[in-house]
């Protein structure tokens, strides 16, 4: 038992040192891996229903080979950020958007993504995991050292500073256990 503490307390301070770190930089790589594919038409397995779901989305303004590109240029972007450290917050929100529109084609292409009731096809499955990578992106952001200021602290009244009809509480003292002097005499 003692070698299992021991190993837990190694990984438990690795997590706390590199955890978020390794976490950004992964799903950076995820997002390379998928993006940089979709610049080569038939490269990426997801392209047909990236280019049926960006179509649908932006009501055939952007289709075809465009949608994918512009899909994996957004993802490649996305992949970088990431890795990179840079513009954190802006990245993860960026991110979730891209997320929430990944999750469409659940509900507009029922029939390629779904085999049966909770039973994903290839593709499903393959949309369904960036749940995980949801997950992941709100950690990243949660993390005060990505957000480059610390985390947020209990609101601190000053006493000397008084909203209208705010009555200043009584001070205290270090003799507050005595009785208070009686000025009737």
């Amino acid at each position: 038992m003692r070698i299992y503490g021991q190993v837990v307390r190694f990984l438990e301070g690795l997590g706390a040192s590199f955890g978020v770190t390794v976490l950004r930089t992964s799903i950076g790589i995820i997002f390379l891996w998928f993006g940089v594919p979709k610049f080569f038409a038939g490269a990426s397995p997801a392209e047909p229903l990236v280019s049926e779901t960006v179509e649908r989305l932006t009501f055939g303004i952007i289709e075809g080979t465009a949608a994918s590109v512009l899909t994996g240029a957004l993802e490649t972007v996305i992949g970088l950020l990431l890795i990179s450290g840079k513009l954190p917050s802006l990245t993860i929100m960026i991110l979730l958007g891209h997320m929430a529109a990944t999750f469409t084609p659940l509900f507009l292409f029922p029939k390629e993504t779904w085999e049966s009731l909770c039973i994903g096809t290839l593709e499903g499955q393959y949309i369904l995991k960036n749940l995980v990578i949801v997950a992941g992106a709100l950690v990243i952001i949660g993390h005060p050292k990505t957000r480059n200021r610390p985390a947020p602290a209990e609101p601190r009244v000053r006493a000397d500073v008084l909203e209208p009809g705010q009555m200043r509480p009584p001070a205290t003292t270090a003799h507050s256990s005595l009785p208070a002097p009686d000025r009737a005499s």
